[in-house]
């Protein structure tokens, strides 16, 4: 059953290779389907971790790479039977029906707090799933008039994370349907744009996301129901007849013909109306994740259920879990991303339970401390402030514990760095111990992070201050989430680690960015990727496809990476993101964001930028309050409040305020090795200059790179006619 929108011109087709049904050696095809690990890959100190292909080589292109674990073939399922995301949430049920599965806070109206987390067993989510599902498919044939059997369709999902949510997401998969996140921040163009382009009939959306649906309507004309993932009655509180809630949405609803229902409506269709479910194929499309990008409408990635199946494979291949009924997960990024997303199909997948946030991210570590997960996958900008925050709670604090936590600290690094242990029979007592509890990681196991490079240093803080293993993984939508992750029990850090069982890699020539497979020590170039977690192609989009993917499928990342002698990668920066400098000096501005961000505590968001007409960078910072007012009292003697939002403001005029926190920043960074023409010469300071809302960063959260320059054009005009802030003797620099 193909969607009507996904199939490509044969020559287009061909771009799109196909892979065997490959599993892990380690597999027997005729044993048990459930396996919390299929086997732990687990790396030893100077032992390749991933191998060159003996002949891979062609011109303009390195040698191919493919994970050390098993060379000869590319993995794609966890157990030859378990296909599709339903066949390997149905094995974990099947094995684990009373284990605990999708939980959530429950908020008490009586006492206005919310209480801990309840679950629903894999039973009752299972049986809850075919309800739902069987209620979809009576939707789609009463106001879409699709037979769900014959056509393939959309629907879409419109909310933040909740067991509702991803109740959703499984019940479309059981019987074929795609189901197509939306994004919180993605706008309201571009979410008129996607249910436009894949004819959306459905909709379950948050409850603060239906005025919007209802009333953007006449311009999407597909559109016929919308499914409340909320409940539209509090049964603890009585509605006047007829201006209830629930009352007022369906009035609105009908006048724009649209029929609105609530979560129990169709699931309670689905129970009293069952439905055959039609199985869906390897083949059939998982979903359709909508790029955000930076530049035009956001291009929708096929992923097909085999692409999810190699993605889930991944996690089998770490010792992620205790596979005790401790063992949990905290969801909190955003289900719209396909890092999540892959992120809940494994945990589903090996019986863990899944918690929600309570969609309150700034009481995240509220919910961690209730919950206690055992794995937290995270991204850069969760990290670095976490690590801001034990930096300037305790090595950076003044007094006793600043002077016993840097002890500690000195310490640990050392004991990590001769031993590859992150635990301490010492200072773990006095500073780890309280540390995990305050954030709710005693029972963590690893931590976790993607979506963008990570600095060295904040991995290592973390790895003593917490005495938790860390992994960095990298990945992109096109390929289904995670290739690459660094081995947790490789305390080496700096590198994503090496392609994983699924993937091969090699790299292309970049000569004229001076980047080359030639280099030494190891080759440089552009990551290019192939396997069964890539994707198909983007939706109705054949001239991009054609670009992104070559003859021989050979994925385009556009991102620099080397690969370094026992086969870790490295992410150096974007192929597009790189500009030269007026004295012939290429530069990649993420590389250096990111050593900024990770080395200073006074930067929470870093914005750099350069041109050919100039031989020095500016910079728009970002400030953390607190350490910024601290060395505004240390340097300068003035006292300003970290929540005083104005005289924060008023302060950021002052050039010997700039020139501090330059001079603080220049000082911090000193340890990274920069070159001379890398370091940051003028800076101007804002409070999170850097949002989706005026543009300057996708949903995820990654810089728009030309979206900021016209946007912080005449900021960076400013900062080049001033000069280099730290020596203002110099000439401007024109040419």
């Amino acid at each position: 059953m193909v969607l009507p929108g996904s199939n490509f011109t044969p020559d287009v087709q061909k771009r799109i290779p196909t892979f065997p049904v490959e599993w892990d050696d380690s597999v027997d095809p005729k044993g048990p389907e459930f396996m919390n690990t299929i086997t732990t890959i687990t790396a030893v100190a100077g032992k390749k971790q991933a191998v060159a292909l003996p002949g891979s080589e062609k011109p303009g292109y390195s040698a191919v790479y493919r994970n050390a674990h098993n060379p000869k073939k590319l993995v794609s399922v966890v157990h030859p039977n378990l296909r599709c995301t339903d066949d390997l949430f149905s094995a974990t049920v099947k094995a684990n029906p009373n284990s605990l599965c999708l939980g959530e806070r429950q908020y008490n109206q009586v006492t206005k707090t919310w209480g801990p987390y309840t679950f629903q067993t894999y039973s009752e989510i299972d049986e809850r799933v075919s309800h739902l599902s069987s209620g979809i498919i009576n939707l789609v044939e009463k106001h879409a008039h699709q037979d769900p059997h014959k056509e393939q369709y959309t629907v879409g999902l419109y909310g933040p994370n909740s067991r509702n949510w991803v109740l959703t997401d499984l019940a479309a998969n059981r019987t074929a349907v795609t189901p197509v996140a939306l994004y919180d921040t993605l706008g309201p163009e571009s979410t008129k744009y996607i249910v436009n382009l894949t004819n959306m009939p459905i909709i379950f959306a948050s409850i603060a996301h239906i005025p919007y649906l209802l009333s953007a309507k006449k311009e999407m004309p597909t559109l016929k129901v919308i499914v409340s993932l909320n409940e539209l009655e509090d049964p603890e509180y009585w509605e006047h007849p007829g201006h209830s809630k629930r009352d007022v949405l369906n009035a609105w609803a009908e006048s724009v013909g649209v029929t609105l229902y609530s979560f129990t409506d169709v699931e309670d269709s689905g129970k009293h109306i069952p439905r055959k479910h039609r199985k869906p194929t390897a083949d059939d499309i998982f979903t359709i994740n909508f790029t955000s990008g930076t530049t035009g409408n956001p291009k929708g990635v096929i992923l097909r259920h085999s692409a999810i199946a190699a993605g889930v494979t991944i996690i089998k291949y770490n010792d992620f879990f205790d596979q005790a009924d401790t063992d949990a997960y905290l969801s909190f990024l955003p289900l719209a991303h396909i890092y999540e997303r892959c992120n809940i199909h494994g945990m589903l997948s090996s019986g863990i339970k899944v918690g929600f946030i309570r969609g309150d991210i700034t009481k995240l570590f509220e919910d961690m401390v209730m919950l206690k997960p055992t794995l937290v996958c995270g991204v850069p900008r969760i990290w670095n402030k976490m690590c801001t925050g034990i930096r300037t709670s305790t090595i950076e604090a003044p007094g006793k514990i600043g002077e016993i936590t840097r002890e500690a600290f000195e310490a640990k690094i050392k004991h990590l760095r001769a031993t590859g242990e992150s635990k301490h029979p010492k200072y773990d007592k006095v500073w780890t111990d309280n540390l995990r509890k305050s954030l709710g990681f005693e029972n963590a196991k690893v931590l976790n992070s993607g979506s963008a490079p990570l600095a060295a240093e904040n991995i290592d803080l973390m790895r003593c201050a917490l005495g938790i293993k860390f992994s960095e993984g990298y990945g992109l939508t096109e390929t289904t989430s995670g290739i690459s992750v660094s081995n947790t029990h490789d305390n080496h850090s700096g590198s994503v680690g090496p392609i994983t069982p699924t993937t091969e890699v090699c790299l292309r020539d970049l000569p004229e960015l001076g980047y080359s497979i030639n280099d030494k020590p190891n080759p440089r170039g552009e990551i290019m990727l192939r396997g069964p977690q890539v994707f198909h192609g983007y939706y109705k989009n054949e001239e991009e496809t054609v670009k992104a993917l070559e003859p021989d499928g050979w994925f385009h990342t556009g991102d620099v990476g080397m690969i370094d002698d026992i086969g870790r990668i490295y992410i150096i920066d974007r192929v597009k993101n790189m500009f030269k400098l007026a004295q012939g000096e290429y530069v990649a501005p993420e590389r250096i964001e990111a050593f900024y961000s990770s080395a200073s505590s006074l930067i929470s968001q870093v914005f750099i930028d350069g041109n050919s007409f100039e031989i020095f960078l500016v910079a728009v910072i970002g400030v953390n309050p607190e350490p910024y007012c601290t060395l505004l009292k240390n340097k300068l003697n003035l006292e300003v409040s970290p929540t005083d939002v104005d005289a924060l403001t008023a302060s950021f005029k002052r050039k010997d305020a700039r020139v501090e926190v330059l001079r603080q920043i220049t000082q911090d960074i000193k340890s990274a090795g920069l070159k001379g023409f890398e370091l940051i010469k003028n800076v101007q300071l804002f409070i999170e200059p850097l949002s989706p809302a005026n543009g300057t960063l996708t949903p995820t959260l990654k810089i728009k790179r030309p979206d900021c320059r016209r946007y912080f054009n005449s900021v960076t005009s400013e900062m080049y006619q001033e000069g280099p802030l730290l020596d203002l003797s110099q000439n401007k620099n024109k040419i």
